[in-house]
């Protein structure tokens, strides 16, 4: 893989063997046949053509112009991954913790795992959240152009209930605090605020998931104290009654949302709640080389299974998928569990130009960038594939360019 950062003083022209870029079906389907010049001009696409190497396509033509021969490569939107964890490794969560009091060996961590993001193909993340606000420092970093990285949309910590699920993720809020913690995370300049409604599904009893912390009301109150502050609400909600709660209450997004029903994914579809299934957190279990303790596979697998079965009810019900790996929890790689992720998508039955609508426009209106489309005037970040990733979503392993607006 080979990462191109676009510098927005240059002119570049791209030729290519086809584009699989306009994902919302529009200018009649998902694919344009090559082959194609794609022109770019001050960090964005100005023009699609099949005639190469035309200057007179540039505002400013006399500009430094990058030429660049992709041959027979698929052109496609960057990858988003709507949930990820950067303080923590995927590896062992107990060393990934010590590291929050080294910050040398947190470093390193943290900036190979922007790398490994990254030569995935994925350009944006949204960070869920650490107890410390770590990924609110690298989002700086990588924004200042220090680390090369995605973009990343912090959420600071999570707000949770005191002595409930999640003490690694947020600090425990009473009630009476949330407008002061919420203020408080509108000053350290979060993205989205993350909110735990539930706790975790287990992995020794098929469909038992830790309480609902929050009542209507609290939660209610936590929506449009966020929205007063111009922030979206990403709720982690996991069980029927937690996802239903948050869904009433008015969240942007529902994280997990293992165990809830046709019923709530209607409610989804009509209230415009994105869904971010997060499979592959669960579905690593069964190969863990570090197996929690009494886990139950038989379980894990029927978890999984009705799960995807979910994923399939939510495309037909019209509820919109966003992709998010849950990165940094036990199995779950910083880039890599990302292809696992869309795997178990195509398992579910999606084809897979709605995988990519997924992993790309979708995903990327989460976390409210104007990406998804390779079309003039957008962005110019996109990623470039041997194969064709329309008929075979492996092909999405195939990266062989990154392109990357600095």
């Amino acid at each position: 893989m080979q990462l191109i950062k676009i510098d927005k003083t240059q002119n570049y022209i791209i030729n290519t063997g086809t584009i699989a870029g306009d994902m919302e079906g529009t200018s009649g389907g998902p694919t344009n046949p090559g082959p194609l010049s794609i022109y770019l001009e001050e960090g964005r696409i100005a023009a699609i053509t099949g005639t190469k190497d035309d200057p007179y396509r540039f505002k400013q033509p006399n500009r430094q112009t990058t030429f660049l021969d992709l041959g027979s490569l698929t052109i496609l939107p960057p990858l988003a991954d709507c949930h990820v964890h950067l303080a923590l490794d995927g590896l062992d969560f107990a060393t990934a913790r010590r590291r929050w009091e080294q910050p040398g060996e947190l470093h390193t961590q943290i900036s190979t795992q922007l790398w490994d993001t990254v030569r995935h193909g994925i350009l944006a993340v949204r960070d869920g959240g650490d107890r410390p606000g770590i990924a609110l420092r690298y989002r700086e970093l990588v924004a200042s152009g220090e680390l090369t990285g995605p973009v990343i949309r912090a959420s600071g910590w999570a707000l949770r209930k005191p002595r409930k699920y999640g003490s690694f993720l947020g600090r425990g809020v009473p009630a009476e605090m949330l407008d002061s913690a919420l203020g408080q995370l509108a000053r350290h300049g979060v993205d989205q605020i993350k909110v735990l409604v539930s706790g975790v599904v287990s992995f020794k009893e098929y469909s038992r998931v830790g309480p609902v912390q929050y009542t209507y009301e609290e939660l209610s109150a936590i929506v449009q104290g966020a929205r007063n502050l111009g922030l979206g609400v990403m709720a982690h909600a996991s069980s029927d009654e937690a996802v239903a709660l948050a869904v009433k209450a008015g969240v942007n997004t529902v994280e997990h949302g293992y165990f809830l029903s046709r019923d709530t994914l209607k409610l989804m579809a009509e209230k415009q709640v994105a869904w971010i299934p997060t499979v592959v957190p669960v579905a690593a279990q069964l190969t863990s080389l570090h197996p929690a303790p009494n886990q139950d596979n038989y379980v894990i697998a029927k978890t999984v299974d009705r799960q995807l079965a979910m994923i399939n009810e939510a495309r037909n019900l019209g509820v919109t998928l966003g992709v998010g790996t849950d990165s940094g929890a036990s199995g779950v790689r910083h880039g890599y569990s990302y292809r696992q992720e869309l795997a178990l998508y195509r398992q579910a039955g999606l084809t897979p130009e709605e995988i990519i609508r997924c992993a790309t426009i979708n995903s990327a209106r989460v976390l409210g960038l104007n990406w998804g489309r390779i079309a003039p005037g957008n962005p110019a970040a996109m990623i470039a594939v041997s194969g064709d990733p329309l008929g075979d979503i492996n092909n999405l392993r195939n990266i062989e360019y990154v392109f990357q607006p600095v």
